[in-house]
């Protein structure tokens, strides 16, 4: 009997123990799309049991006890640990970790770990992109990259956003190279910036992989793709709100305009023109009259998925936005469609493809100058009101002849430019000999802009009188055309393998090929019949008596042709090196300096993996970078080396005068690519178990051989109708400064977390030599939109004003 007792005893203890343990079911998602991770890695911690999430995310892990810890880690996302309890399945969102040194970034042709970089390469996230819901995507960098500065031209909806990266190093184009899925665009306004997965900066001479159009910097925009088998998700986003302007201008009432003005007659011994000025009151406020409450409307979807094979995404977009003054006078609209295909056509051969189509329409009014609404708001008289009393617009009469009502002016304007593009991206990539890549991708773009701008038979001043500025006795409509369209073919075989487990090398070479071309014509009608802007055509003028037509079209081409190499090395990826050489011809010079040799290299040392650093209580990750290289600029007009029929003669033949063409500009067949010669040195650090993360970065960019039209005597032929003075290499100019970051995030628990940025920049931009001999090249653009009196003088920044 003892021994049944023992035996019952110990069958107890035993199923009681069986008992405990448990299946836990649950599913993964990521955490800013809720879409499932099929993949993600599911593990009992501290054991090797452990299992991997399904097709949608799903998972389902046995013999687990209460209390266990069970670890949750993909790719890429911050890992998460959850303690198990037999009740309920279990739903574990994963972030993204934006601060993983595994993080594949993108570097032109090619990725590479965040921990290898050796260049200064700023990222911004996808999570960024969504906690700030730009409407531009100018507005996802703007005030998240040091070294990266955002200007607007104006404050109309639609309008051009400038981009500089390190300050302004060259009086043509001072843009940086971007590119959206690896197809070079012109303008980011034109993307959705809820299609964008992340987005890359590249800073410093490790650029120069991209060759003459990365002298200012590049920018590498991913848009969102599909899993491999993963389930079709779709997301809509929409927001509207109300836009208004923060301050006006202090601007005198009509009570002391007028007391202000009568002052000024008095003092001229005139007779004083208000009367009675303290029945004036406050008068009219122009800017209150201008300025409204404007609409700004969103509303997007996007999709992706993917099978055992295939991946596939894309999205669709409208914003509309009215202007703060003028409402649908000065309007912007854009609509969007993308899609992204890649499938597996063949064992290690890849195809891809992305298409993405941009409208846009936007009417603009005068601005940024004198003439411009808000000039005439601020200038108007502040006695008169919005009206005469015949309920017509009040009358200027005693004004500047510039100034006008801008409430007149603003009904009698009719601007509206609209731009259709789309963009194509095709590229094939096979693995053989298992460590080679060979890629060919074909890139092209295609856009039609066509601009409508009616003026109708105005009358802003005295009633009957051309007084004024703006003032028209007959109606003119403008139509211009312009096609745009650029093609690039890129080939490149990549050998990547890794020696005795510590020598990982990386060579790529390749070949690029970029042309653009396009048409632009302009019609002018005169003498068009008042009608609605809608309906207007140019064709109207046709039947109208006295009336003419001007007609005017160009062409432009331009061709780079490219050859490129790249090595990269590491050890224990602790010593990093990397160098490019880029051979690119171009267009824009003369036989004897097509071409040009642009090398560049960069190194990086991670320190916290030296052994020295083991016991390190500070740094979580230490690495020193610095890169020098030259890359060439050619932001010039194509065939420069060379004269062209552009001017306008004047003919006597049998005693008749006889308009005809010329040369224009005078031609420079020496004239050579710019050189920018980058140093920049570099830390990255992490601290407080990776909280915290500190970049600093010193660079100097020179420009030699800065290309500028320089001024010229006059019997040179420069000051002729249609002709102009040459471009030269006209000097050096320097860029140097001090980049600053420091970040800091932390989770309070599983649903809170928070985190803070901070950069700054410094920037000093200097002439270092002018090449004319007397030390100044005056006039001129100098990329910063200034003329007379800036000018290029040694020792001062660049454009300065003098006087």
């Amino acid at each position: 009997m003892k021994h049944l007792y023992i035996f019952l005893l110990a069958l107890f203890i035993f199923t009681t123990g069986f008992a405990q343990t448990f299946t836990v079911n649950g599913v993964v998602l990521e955490q800013s799309t809720r879409a499932p991770l099929p993949g993600a890695t599911v593990i009992q911690k501290g054991t090797q049991n452990g299992v991997t999430t399904d097709f949608n995310g799903s998972f389902s892990i046995e013999n687990i006890s209460s209390g266990d810890v069970l670890v949750f880690s993909y790719l890429g996302f911050i890992t998460q640990e959850r303690i198990a309890t037999s009740s309920g399945s279990l739903t574990i969102n994963l972030a993204e970790d934006i601060a993983s040194l595994d993080e594949i970034v993108v570097i032109g042709y090619g990725t590479q770990k965040k921990k290898e970089i050796t260049g200064a390469v700023a990222i911004v996230s996808q999570e960024t992109i969504e906690e700030l819901k730009p409407t531009r995507v100018e507005q996802a960098l703007q005030g998240q990259v040091a070294g990266v500065q955002i200007t607007s031209q104006s404050g109309s909806p639609g309008s051009a956003l400038d981009i500089r990266i390190r300050g302004i190093s060259t009086n043509g184009d001072n843009r940086p190279l971007i590119l959206v899925d690896g197809n070079v665009i012109e303008d980011l306004s034109v993307i959705n910036p809820n299609d964008i997965e992340s987005i890359n900066v590249l800073k410093d001479a490790t650029a120069g992989i991209y060759g003459v159009r990365a002298a200012n910097g590049v920018i590498l925009i991913t848009t969102k793709t599909g899993r491999k088998e993963a389930p079709l998700t779709i997301d809509f986003e929409g927001y509207g709100g109300l836009q208004e302007t923060t301050r006006s201008l202090p601007a005198l009432n009509a009570t002391e305009y007028a007391l202000l003005v009568n002052e000024a007659f008095a003092a001229d011994g005139q007779i004083t023109p208000f009367n009675n000025v303290s029945a004036l009151g406050k008068g009219t406020n122009w800017q209150d009259e201008v300025f409204s409450t404007a609409l700004i409307a969103s509303t997007s979807a996007t999709l992706r998925g993917g099978t055992k094979k295939s991946t596939y995404s894309g999205g669709g977009s409208l914003l509309t936005q009215d202007g703060i003054v003028g409402g649908d006078k000065a309007n912007f609209t854009r609509y969007t469609a993308r899609i992204n295909f890649g499938t597996e056509l063949l064992k290690n051969l890849n195809f891809k493809s992305s298409l993405i189509y941009t409208g846009t329409q936007r009417r603009t009014l005068p601005e940024n100058a004198i003439g411009s609404v808000l000039y005439n708001a601020l200038n108007m008289d502040p006695t008169l009101g919005v009206r005469a009393t015949d309920g017509t617009f009040s009358r200027a009469e005693n004004l500047p002849i510039e100034v006008i009502n801008p409430l007149a002016q603003i009904e009698s304007t009719f601007n509206e430019t609209k731009v259709g593009k789309i963009s194509g991206v095709f590229g094939l990539n096979y693995k053989f000999f298992e460590h080679f890549t060979a890629e060919v991708n074909y890139q092209w773009n295609y856009a039609e802009v066509d601009g409508r701008f009616y003026f109708p038979v105005t009358d802003f001043g005295v009633e009957g009188v051309s007084d004024k500025v703006f003032d028209r006795e007959v109606s003119v409509f403008v139509d211009n055309e312009n096609l745009f369209r650029d093609y690039t073919f890129d080939a490149f075989i990549n050998y990547e393998n890794t020696l005795d487990e510590s020598h990982n090398i990386n060579l790529t070479l390749g070949t690029s090929i970029f042309k653009t071309t396009g048409d632009a014509y302009s019609f002018t009608g005169v003498n068009v019949p008042d009608q609605d802007f809608d309906d207007v055509s140019i064709d109207d003028a046709e039947t109208i008596t006295n009336n003419f037509i001007n007609r005017s079209n160009r062409i432009f081409d331009s061709r780079l042709l490219s050859y490129f190499g790249r090595f990269q090395y590491n050890f224990k990826e602790k010593y990093l090196f990397s160098a490019v050489l880029r051979r690119d011809g171009s267009t824009a010079f003369g036989p004897e300096n097509k071409f040009g040799y642009f090398p560049s290299f960069s190194a990086g040392w991670v320190i916290s993996d030296e052994s020295f650093m083991e016991d390190s209580s500070i740094f979580e990750f230490l690495k020193l970078r610095g890169s020098y290289g030259v890359i060439g600029n050619d932001r010039i007009a194509a065939f420069g080396f060379v004269s062209l029929l552009t001017g306008e003669g004047v003919y006597v033949l049998n005693d008749e005068l006889i308009f005809g063409t010329a040369i224009g500009a005078i031609s420079n067949p020496d004239i050579k690519w710019e050189e920018q010669k980058t140093l920049d040195v570099g830390l990255d650090a992490r601290f407080l178990n990776n909280k915290l993360n500190v970049e600093i970065d010193y660079f100097s960019r020179e420009t030699e051989d800065l290309l500028l039209v320089v001024q010229t005597s006059g019997i040179t032929g420069a000051t002729a109708p249609g002709s102009g003075n040459p471009l030269a290499n006209a000097g050096t100019v320097r860029n140097r400064g001090l980049e600053f970051a420091i970040g800091y995030r932390d989770n309070i628990n599983d649903n809170l977390s928070f985190k803070v940025n901070y950069n700054f920049t410094t920037l000093d931009n200097e002439v270092l030599k002018v090449n004319n001999g007397i030390g100044f090249e005056p006039g001129g653009g100098f990329g910063i939109g200034q003329d007379f009196p800036a000018r290029m003088e040694e020792g001062f920044p660049l454009g300065y004003y003098y006087g």
